[in-house]
């Protein structure tokens, strides 16, 4: 699924936050069963693993812009389920906000 113009124009915009977002920028720890890439550097796969497919598809719905009512339908579940998923997925990353977890997403290449 793309981004908007306008959705790439506002996730380039967003930087880190301040307190909150140390779980959005801060790197996993190294993996010691792969050399191919330095430890302090976070791989597709590491990130890739942090978030699962169905959360791909929120993230790149709520990057389109689109109110969590379509959201809703697009993805076959409730408004409710749709915001405590939101919610949920922040709560885990240590976002403040969807929108943050958006641009971390964008930013490295998920969505």
């Amino acid at each position: 699924m793309g981004m908007s113009d306008l959705s790439h124009g506002v996730v380039r915009a967003l930087r880190p936050a301040g307190v909150g977002s140390e779980a959005l920028y801060s790197t996993p720890a190294p993996n010691t069963t792969s050399h191919n890439a330095p430890p302090h550097v976070t791989t597709t796969s590491d990130l890739r693993r942090r978030v699962t497919d169905d959360e791909i598809r929120l993230l790149a719905l709520l990057a389109d812009g689109l109110p969590v009512e379509a959201i809703a339908r697009r993805l076959a579940l409730s408004d409710r389920t749709v915001r405590r998923r939101s919610r949920a997925l922040c709560d885990r990353l240590g976002a403040r906000a969807p929108i943050q977890v958006v641009a971390w997403a964008a930013r490295n290449g998920l969505i």
